[in-house]
């Protein structure tokens, strides 16, 4: 944090230097293009009634024109006060690749512009994406190369015939780097009464893990002003203000059961809003006025963020919700219907509904997680082989491709008459590659899915049988196998018989499988023993080291 506040002395200084400069500078169409905005963030939680709790405080944020924005023609200072496409060397900056859908798709990398991508975004959502016209973002920028937890960027989207706001695309982050959006419609699915002083009010199902604190169930009621699009004549004599206000519902409680209703909106959980208290345009000299005024802003983000963490949990008495893997972007994820095509090589595929869901952004792959994949992924291949047998991979992460694995040799005279059976996986993270490393059997891993939404497949039967490689009967338990179910909680490993190899073992080099496995438990063990450590507290029966305990449990 030292070394963050000599940055910014540094910074500052720089800026002064520039706005004495340019005091007299004519910001000209930037009047119309982009602002700079002073706002304040409220929170608020009203449930459970013990663990209220409120604050509120300043932030710095941009509202700009993506037109302008792209064309540079925003850049301050030659780009070194503010400039877009990168955050180094700068004072601030935005670059594309932390916004909306990830450069990268498989091994593709391709560099797209925000307005691309959220084009691209509108599209996957059933929208006319190439009616898009220019968009207002309101987000918070780097500050001397540091990027910061940004939770909430709103992407306000007109047409280009009309300038009619058509699209309000919110795009929500939290601290594991993990992204999502809700694509708001105006007119469309709006709520009856709008609440005073906003323009548009929509109430849609909560998807996302944001706050430890709070499970994933029940619904946002988000009601927003509508600014004037770019370059209107309006914003001459009215700068833009815009306003936020968000309010969590929870989950209703049935009235026959304990469990919760998705479709009843339950009591105001916890409100959150942001309006900006002033506006004034874009230009070197408003800039560093505002870095002088508010110069640890941009880097306060993370640090409010724990220490609010650390009241709800230890003084409000407050127990943590674990990280879910982000919900996968199909609609329908697990449910399928294929095409019967026969034989002779031709590539069957599912039918995939069109993903709606706004999950966008994952964590990277970990090391063990790639090494777990790669000695799937050759299982899955010589399997296909094997067993004459289509195998496709589908991932929750929209930035995965889809992959099949399928015979390569050309095909038999049963093929000839047969359609080819097809098996389809689908997988919301990457940690189903180390499950599937860890479960001794593929029924084990089966059981574990009753309690673990980690993946979904088309044929149990297929699943099975595609890891059903029968050794020979006199062989024994292999060292490897012996470690993996060691580690193990017993009554999950004694609920189905143990083969004598893992199918992944003879795949892959013994002793490195045998250390990444180790690598995982300890994993586990470190991530209970610093919770003991701090005193920290899982909601009771939630805790992740415990899933497989879970998974062995009576009617789980």
């Amino acid at each position: 944090m030292f070394a963050a506040a000599a940055a910014s002395v540094v910074a500052l200084a720089a800026s002064a230097v520039l706005y004495l400069k340019r005091s007299s500078e004519d910001p000209g169409d930037a009047l119309k293009n982009a602002y700079i905005l002073e706002n304040s963030v409220t929170h608020a939680r009203l449930l459970p009634a013990p663990s209220t709790h409120a604050f509120t405080y300043p932030t710095l944020a941009f509202f700009l024109s993506l037109d302008a924005l792209e064309s540079h023609a925003l850049d301050l200072g030659g780009g070194w006060l503010f400039g877009y496409g990168g955050t180094s060397w700068r004072v601030t900056g935005l670059r594309s690749n932390a916004y909306l859908l990830p450069e990268t798709r498989g091994d593709k990398r391709e560099t797209r512009g925000i307005k691309a991508k959220l084009r691209e975004v509108l599209v996957e959502h059933g929208h006319d994406g190439s009616q898009l016209g220019d968009a207002w973002m309101l987000t918070m920028p780097s500050y001397m190369g540091y990027e910061g937890i940004n939770p909430l960027s709103v992407h306000y989207c007109y047409t280009k015939d009309q300038g009619r706001l058509a699209w309000v695309v919110f795009e929500i982050h939290n601290t594991f780097g993990e992204k999502h959006i809700h694509v708001l419609v105006p007119g469309v699915n709006e709520d009856k009464n709008c609440p005073n002083g906003f323009d548009h009010s929509w109430t849609v199902p909560r998807d996302f893990h944001v706050s430890p604190f709070n499970d994933r169930q029940g619904h946002y009621a988000i009601s927003i002003s509508a600014p004037p699009p770019p370059r209107s004549p309006a914003l001459v004599s009215s700068p833009p203000r815009p306003k936020i206000r968000i309010h969590l519902h929870a989950a209703a409680e049935s009235s026959n059961t304990a469990s919760a209703s998705t479709d009843v909106i339950g009591p105001l959980k916890l409100t959150a809003t942001q309006f900006a208290r002033s506006s004034v345009p874009f230009t070197s000299r408003n800039l560093g006025h505002a870095l002088m005024k508010y110069p640890l802003a941009l880097f306060l983000s993370f640090v409010r963020i724990l220490y609010h963490a650390y009241l709800l949990h230890y003084v409000k008495g407050l127990d943590v919700f674990p990280r879910p893997d982000p919900k996968p972007a199909a609609p329908h994820w697990g449910s399928l219907t294929s095409r019967s095509i026969p034989g002779q090589g031709e590539h069957r595929k599912a039918q995939i509904v069109p993903r709606v869901y706004g999950g966008i952004g994952w964590q990277d792959e970990g090391p063990v997680e790639a090494y777990a994949r790669r000695i799937t992924e050759d299982f899955f291949a010589r399997r296909a082989e094997e067993l004459r047998m289509d195998i496709t991979l589908v991932s929750g992460d929209p930035s995965v491709p889809d992959l099949t694995f399928s015979p390569w040799a050309p095909p038999t005279a049963d093929d000839q008459d047969a359609a080819r059976e097809e098996l389809i996986i689908h997988y919301t993270a990457p940690r189903f590659f180390t499950t599937l490393l860890l479960a001794p059997t593929a029924e084990h891993l089966l059981l574990l899915r009753r309690t673990d939404d980690l993946f979904r497949v088309s044929s149990d039967e297929l699943f099975v049988r595609m890891f059903s490689v029968v050794p020979p009967a006199d062989i024994a338990v292999s060292w490897t196998q012996q470690l993996r179910t060691s580690l193990l909680p017993r009554r999950f490993v004694s609920a189905v018989p143990i083969t004598p190899r893992h199918p992944l073992d003879s795949n892959s080099p013994r002793l490195l499988t045998s250390f990444a496995v180790c690598l995982l438990h300890f994993a586990d063990a470190v991530e209970k023993n610093v919770f003991t450590l701090l005193r920290a507290r899982f909601v009771p029966g939630t805790e992740p080291w415990r899933r497989w305990e879970r998974a062995a449990a009576p009617g789980s």
